[in-house]
């Protein structure tokens, strides 16, 4: 596919899964001005909201037809599910199409699927750093990928092309920062970026008085528990596929928490307040 039908609008884009992503891409892909949209989803309701919305042109079940027409598809599915479309519909895909994804890991599924992937598909790996603590297309919407950033992994095989057109993607989702890397890299930075907030969430909304101090909490506590709200499956899933890595930096912030515990038994504040000001220092360069 040449990168002007991209850019010209005219290129036919089928997502697979509309639930909250899915949803979110078919809406903010309409907006950019896309009209060949095609949705695949289990959920008939799902489809027919979508297309009563008008955010595709058309829904399906079955994955045949919307395949081979379709010059992008995006797998918007868990990452195992991710492999098992790709794998099982592998003929249906129409020559020349091009693959991506917005799961949080990379490193085994991008081997997994370069492993059987058909020479005339291409797949580049994607992952747009936006979501919500809540599940479905009702929560779906067209902003929710502005000013995000965007990951783009390919793999050995991905064409430079191929990978432009992703980059291309993400600049109609409105996204602000998109950067390509490998899937290593990837998933060890995803690990402490997204996955150790969550496990952090987890583990203090847990502590014995968190209920109990309901009409204690001010801001910070609620900010910090917000993504506790979890996708019990996807996290879990998320979490065991990348759970060396998550256990590295799991180590690394345990550390600091030791440090920060000793430094409060000493006599004096000056070693927490050297942390403090070291953390402030730090936070500052993100901005």
């Amino acid at each position: 596919m040449g990168e002007g039908g991209f850019k010209n609008r005219t290129t036919k884009i089928t997502i697979v899964g509309l639930g909250l992503i899915g949803g979110s891409y078919a809406k903010a892909l309409k907006k950019a001005g896309f009209n060949e949209i095609y949705g695949i989803d289990v959920q008939v309701e799902s489809l027919e909201k979508a297309q009563t919305a008008g955010i595709i042109k058309k829904g399906y079940t079955d994955s045949k037809e919307p395949l081979g027409k379709s010059d992008l598809v995006i797998v918007c599915l868990y990452p195992e599910d991710t492999v098992r479309f790709i794998r099982a519909n592998m003929s249906s895909f129409k020559p020349g199409c091009i693959v991506t994804d917005v799961s949080g890991v990379k490193d085994g599924l991008i081997d997994s699927i370069s492993s059987f992937i058909r020479e005339d598909v291409d797949f580049v790996g994607g992952h747009p750093m936006a979501g919500k603590e809540y599940q479905g297309i009702d929560f779906s919407e067209a902003s929710l990928f502005e000013g995000a950033n965007y990951l783009i992994t390919p793999s050995e095989k991905s064409k430079q092309e191929s990978v432009g057109l992703v980059r291309e993607l993400a600049c109609c989702l409105g996204c602000s920062s998109i950067e390509v890397v490998g899937a290593d890299k990837h998933d060890r930075m995803i690990a402490l970026t997204s996955h150790v907030p969550h496990v952090i969430a987890l583990a203090l909304i847990s502590c014995n008085d968190a209920l109990e101090g309901k009409n204690f909490t001010g801001n910070s506590f609620r900010d910090i528990t917000r993504v506790a709200n979890i996708n019990e499956k996807l996290w879990g899933e998320l979490f065991m596929l990348n759970r060396k890595n998550l256990a590295e930096q799991l180590q690394d912030f345990q550390d600091g928490i030791e440090a920060i515990k000793q430094a409060l038994l000493k006599p004096s504040p000056d070693e927490l307040e050297a942390i403090m000001k070291n953390a402030k220092q730090k936070r500052g360069e993100l901005d």
